[in-house]
């Protein structure tokens, strides 16, 4: 019996609340409430057409989850999220990614899987704490060189992509420690 109530007491402990630094909010009006306490903001599969407005207001705000919608447009508001280090926009349909993204100095992950980006711009060269990017199944035509500056980057995903075979080469030289997903080889002619 003793036992079971100490088990109890210690999983209720572990129970997610807000203001904990796991606690996701799902919603922002949720959100809203205690801006000062949002860590994680899950709005996935919301329907969202725009990127939402103001979420600066979330100054403590680490993760942002906006996949799953109908995004277009990534604003150059983004460059003021200074405190996220995980950012999912995963199955949106945004095209450019504005030259602001640098600004994002704490960003470990972009995930940018299942979008319509034709081009990496050089500003993601000057997030030197990305970890992770993923661009898999875009349109991506472009990479800038100043990806190599990215030598913290542990893994680039591009597969579902036709990419030149020389682009593939001369990126496992810039970041030779970096792990690359790539699709089949293309004599493309970029």
């Amino acid at each position: 019996m003793r036992f079971i109530l100490i088990f109890l007491l210690s999983f209720s402990a572990l129970a997610q609340e807000k203001g904990d630094v796991d606690y996701t909010f799902k919603s922002l009006a949720a959100a809203d409430e205690r801006p000062d306490i949002v860590y994680n903001l899950d709005i996935s599969k919301s329907k969202l057409v725009n990127f939402p407005k103001n979420l600066e207001r979330f100054e403590n705000l680490r993760e942002l989850n906006l996949s799953k919608n109908k995004i277009s447009l990534m604003p150059a508001e983004v460059g003021q999220l200074t405190s996220v280090k995980i950012m999912n926009l995963e199955k949106n349909k945004i095209t450019i990614i504005p030259p602001q993204i640098g600004k994002l100095q704490n960003l470990r992950e972009l995930l940018m899987a299942r979008n319509e980006v034709m081009e990496i711009p050089k500003e993601i060269g000057e997030i030197a704490t990305l970890e992770k990017l993923d661009f898999w199944s875009n349109n991506i035509q472009e990479i800038n060189p100043n990806v190599k500056k990215l030598q913290q980057l542990q893994e680039f995903d591009l597969r579902g992509m036709l990419l030149p075979d020389e682009l593939k080469v001369q990126l496992q030289e810039w970041l030779p420690e970096t792990k690359f997903q790539f699709t089949g080889g293309c004599d493309c002619g970029f």
